[in-house]
Order: structure tokens, then sequence, then C-alpha cells
């Protein structure tokens, strides 16, 4: 199927030209998932024949038959086709019940509190108030007016005394959108202190989410609103442009964003490759990121047309839908992408970076976790400690040497352990009957292979028994 892209691709790329982009890594991802699709079924065929044989009767087992179809992704008809030319059938009920629990459960995993947010009243909302204006772009701190305050459930009220989520006219805090954690900070005036806990986007509306510890917030009321760890956050999503860069340089431009998460303490950035990435490869992408960082290099954002931005080069994200005009985030050429996020001025401020792990996620999908800023700092930290205590425990600045010498030492202790060990079997009787060689021993220490070993290549026939003694309380 892979094989049909290039067709397709042709006869589709005048309507849409991304897809040229694109069209190296659909191949490889389509052809992946086809070698995983043939892995799964054999896997599927071997269970199925192996209960075949164990069938009793003309019914086949309901769970096996459930496992082929959750697992392995046979279908039931599938399953009863092949054995219908062998006169039996499938444990409906047993399937039909597993079956059952299994919806069940999903169903339960999709409840929550997305259920709440889409019974809210945000469209009573957008048709008395319209959206807010968000300005944290511009700024992390700002006076601003209460139009609207909602409870725990989304429900409108006209004042909040515990929690809830609160409407600035304009507000600072940027809500939870492209990877970026939403903010947050705190709500003062003379009469309130009031904790954001966190910012989020629901139908157009930025809304941020309070515990009030002191006062009683009220619609119409002005206040201070305050945004707390944002330098943090965008060091992250600014390192996470930068990776994104340094991934396309050393793995190809195939390579593409399938997900994102910049928080205070870290980046987690998923992307589209076909297998792990190598000790080198790790440690080359590192060492690109941070000798941009060392670069200086200035951040310069825009809002531009959208083929305009094409055309510069900006990094789009696969399947993504953009509007007209989009906001482009250039790091003097080095990373060009649109987002909407913030970011540091100079990628200076991003301090250093670390990848801390690599792993896959999915079919044809990795994940980068890493650090900079503060938490790279206390990353660093923590190793200088950890090699410390090391240089104390063997006594020496040279731990790789001394480490060396230690595990030298220990093969050799071992060596010794077990010939002292072999040495103390003591055989408590042996004799030939009838020309075959049989030994009674107690083998309570040393090595039970080396020593049948030794006495077989020792004798043409022999017969051994070995014990171990107990004691008995």
């Amino acid at each position: 199927m892979y094989q049909l892209v290039d067709v397709l691709v042709e006869e589709m790329k005048s309507s849409y030209p991304y897809l040229v982009e694109k069209q190296e890594i659909v191949k490889e991802n389509i052809k992946l998932e086809e070698e995983r699709f043939f892995a799964t079924i054999d896997k599927g065929m071997a269970i199925f024949e192996e209960e075949l044989k164990n069938t009793k009767g003309n019914l086949f087992s309901g769970e096996v038959a459930f496992k082929l179809y959750d697992t392995f992704g046979f279908p039931l008809d599938l399953t009863e086709d092949m054995l219908k030319e062998k006169g039996i059938k499938v444990d409906k009920k047993t399937f039909d019940t597993l079956m059952d629990e299994q919806k069940a459960k999903a169903k339960l995993a999709w409840k929550g509190s997305g259920d709440i947010a889409k019974d809210g009243d945000f469209k009573a909302i957008l048709e008395t108030i319209g959206k807010n204006e968000f300005v944290g772009y511009e700024t992390t701190k700002c006076q601003s007016k209460i139009i609207a305050l909602l409870d725990d459930n989304f429900k409108q009220v006209k004042s909040l005394e515990n929690s809830g989520w609160m409407m600035l006219d304009k507000t600072p805090f940027y809500a939870t959108s492209g990877g970026q954690i939403g903010d947050i900070g705190y709500i003062n005036t003379n009469d309130i202190n009031c904790k954001v806990l966190q910012t989020s986007q629901y139908f157009t509306l930025n809304l941020s989410q309070v515990e009030i510890q002191k006062g009683t917030l009220k619609i119409g009321d002005m206040v201070d609103a305050v945004v707390e760890d944002r330098q943090e956050i965008q060091k992250h999503h600014s390192a996470t442009h930068l990776l994104q860069s340094a991934l396309k340089k050393v793995l190809g431009d195939t390579v593409s964003q399938a997900g994102s998460l910049n928080d205070s303490t870290r980046l987690r950035f998923d992307f589209t490759y076909a297998k792990a990435m190598s000790k080198e490869q790790l440690d080359e992408v590192e060492n690109i990121v941070n000798d941009m960082i060392l670069n200086n290099l200035d951040v310069n954002i825009q809002e531009l047309d959208i083929q305009e931005a094409r055309k510069k080069g900006a990094i789009a994200m696969f399947g993504e839908k953009y509007g007209d005009v989009v906001r482009v985030v250039d790091f003097e050429g080095a990373s060009v992408e649109f987002c909407g996020g913030t970011h540091v001025q100079n990628t200076a401020q991003v301090g250093s970076f670390y990848i801390t792990s690599e792993k896959g996620v999915s079919a044809g999908v990795r994940r980068i976790e890493a650090v900079c800023g503060k938490s790279a700092y206390l990353l660093s930290k923590s190793n200088s400690k950890n090699i410390e205590n090391i240089e104390n425990s063997v006594k020496s600045k040279d731990i790789i040497s001394s480490i060396n010498k230690l595990k030298e030492q220990i093969k050799t202790l071992k060596i010794e352990v077990q010939t002292a060990q072999n040495s103390t079997v003591s055989v408590l009787d042996e004799e030939n009957i009838n020309g075959v060689k049989v030994v009674v021993d107690i083998l309570n220490n040393g090595d039970l292979k080396a020593k049948v070993d030794d006495i077989k290549n020792a004798n043409d026939k022999v017969a051994i028994f070995y014990y171990k003694q107990k004691m008995i309380k």
C-alpha cells in the first residue's frame, strides 16, 4: 500500500502542496504499519492454531476469540470463517460478555471534567459578553476587570467565595495551547487574595481557575492580575523550537512534530521517527541546541500572511488548521515556526539544555524529554553532588580508574571464592556398579554444572546424585 503514496501525491499535490513535504515520512510510516500489521497477524495465527489443537468438541474458546479481536485485530467473523470449514463454532456467550465488559471500561475512561465543560455556560457568555483579550505577549501583570465568574461546574455565578473560574476583560494569563501549559499566578486587591491554579481555553474564552484565600470575587471588581513562573515555561518552549530544528539537522527533514508539552520544569517533544536514536545522535542534537543558545540568537515574532510565512520556511505542525494570518517565531533563521506561544527574547536566556530521556511512545513516534534554565542548573548540581559522593566513596578524584580497579578486584575475588567452594566438596560415596560409576555427593557450594561436567568428561558411564544439606529445627 505504501507504494501508492507517490501516485497519490502526484495526483493531489496541486490542491494539497504540503503532501510533497511529507511524502517520504508518510511512505515510511505506512510501510512500518504494514510490517507491524503482518507481524501481529502472524502472532495471532499462532495463538489461533494452538487453541485449535486444544479445542475439544466443536466449541472454540470465547476468551481466545476475544483476545484475537482485542489484541491482534482479528474480527470475530474472520475467526468464525476460519473455524467454519472445521465444523467448529465460537463460544459467543463468553465473547459477548468480555466485549460488554470492555465497552463499559471504555465508557468510564471517557467520563470526567470534559463532560462538565461541555455543559458549561460558554455559549451564553459568548453571546452576551464575547471573547476576552489576551495581553500576555506584552506583559505578565496588569489591572483588569472581572467580567464573568463560573462555579466548578462552569455555571455562571455573580460571586465566588471558595473556588471556580474567572474571566477578565483583558488577561495576562496564557491559556494552555500549542503544548505550552497554562499560566498560574495570583489576583489581588486590598480586600482579596486569590490564587490562579491554571488557565485554559474553552470555546475561545480565556478562563483562569481560582482558589480564593481571602475575600469574595464579584463581577465588576477591578483586580491586579500577576503571572508567576512564565519565565521558566517560555525557556522550555523556546528550547523545544531549537530542539526540533536540531532533530531535522541530525535525522533529516522527514522528522515532524507529533505533540509537545512545555511547563516550568521540563519539556517533552514527540516526533515522527522510525527507530530509537543512538547515543551519538542524541549527543549531536544536544550540542546543536546548546550552540544555538550560546550564539545569542534574537527572536523575531511577526504575524504574516500564511503564504508569506511558508515562503519564509516556517514549520507548520502537520494536520493543524491555520487561518489566513499566522504568528511566526523566528530565531534568526536557526528555527522558524508557526506558534502562538510565549518565548524568550534571546536564546541566551534559555541557559543550558540537557536531554534526560528518549523513548518510543507509539508506532513511528519517539519522545524526547529535556530540561533547560533553572531545571538544567538543578540537574547539573545534582550530577555534581553524585560525582562528589562517588569520589568520597572510592577515595579518589579519578573515579573511572577507581571503579575499574574495583571491578577487577571483584572479578578476582569471585574466582577465588569459586575455587575455594569447589575445593571444599568431598565425595561421600563412589562405587562402580555393573560398569557404571555411581557418585553420591553433598554440594552446598560451588558450580554444580561445572562439577557435573568434570565427572562426565572423566567417565564413559556415570550416574550422579548431588544433594544439599538443610538444618532441621
